[in-house]
Formats: structure tokens, C-alpha cells, sequence
């Protein structure tokens, strides 16, 4: 009884699947698409039991899921991504309020002002109007030296 509806479950199912990962910009649902299309091509027999389609079904998508997974995840979001910040390293900026050793301070660059911190070597205190050098970024904060 049930067996009969069961292509449509599939083909529902499949459909539902593929606009799922048209619309994502992830791989979430493509390895549930080969699992129901193995699971439609079942339900085309009528001997093969509802129950057998879905243990297919979900044995085709988890083993496709475990195999392809990390592979797809390497070769796809593993792209460096460049900003502009990149470009404000070794550039020299005005200390607008007092960096020491404990207690960050801030700079300002291109009117923007952002928190900053000595590099760990340093340990001497960068008085306000002083030039310091970027050396990296950390987060949302300024890694800068000072120039001797």
C-alpha cells in the first residue's frame, strides 16, 4: 500500500534536496540527493519493502556524507582570503594614547582609530604622539613597535 506512493516520496525528496543546495552556498544536502535517487530507482520494484528503501537511503547518504565530506571541505573552503589590512603592515602611525607593556593603547590609521599592543619583545612604554611601526594584526587589535 504504502510501496506505491513511494516514488513520490523519492522524487519529493530529491527535488527538495537539489533547491536545498542551489540555494546554499555550502555543501549541506547533495549527498541526501544520491541517497534518494538510489532509494527511487528501489522504489521502482515493487518486491523491494518501503522499510529497505529507507535503511538505503540512509546508508547511501551518511556513507557518501562520511567519504566525500572532508575532501570536499579541503578542495572548496580552503581559499585564503585577502583583505586590505594585509597592506597596512610596516606602514607608520601616530600613537594617539599611551601603549605599554600592560595595558593596550590606540593608534590611528586613515581616521580610523584602533586598539593596539606592543609586540611581546617590547618593553617600553609608547608615549601619545609617538610613530610606531605595524607589525600584525590580531583580531580586531594592532601589534606595533616602536621605532628607534
Amino acid at each position: 500500500m504504502i510501496e506505491e506512493y513511494m516514488v513520490w516520496v523519492w522524487l519529493s525528496v530529491f527535488v527538495l534536496t537539489i533547491v536545498i543546495e542551489a540555494i546554499s552556498q555550502d555543501l549541506i544536502s547533495i549527498w541526501f540527493s544520491l541517497g534518494s535517487i538510489i532509494a527511487l530507482i528501489l522504489s521502482a520494484f515493487p518486491i523491494i519493502p518501503w522499510y529497505a528503501e529507507v535503511v538505503v537511503f540512509a546508508a547511501v547518504s551518511f556513507l557518501t556524507l562520511a567519504l566525500t565530506r572532508p575532501l570536499a571541505k579541503r578542495l572548496l573552503f580552503n581559499a585564503t582570503r585577502y583583505t586590505n589590512v594585509d597592506e597596512l603592515v610596516g606602514k607608520r602611525v601616530k600613537v594617539i594614547r599611551e601603549i605599554s607593556k600592560f595595558e593596550n593603547g590606540e593608534v590611528k590609521i586613515h581616521d580610523i582609530i584602533y586598539n593596539a599592543s606592543l609586540l611581546e619583545e617590547e618593553t617600553e612604554t609608547i608615549k601619545k604622539d609617538e610613530v610606531v611601526e605595524i607589525v600584525t594584526f590580531k583580531g580586531n587589535k594592532v601589534v606595533v613597535r616602536k621605532i628607534n
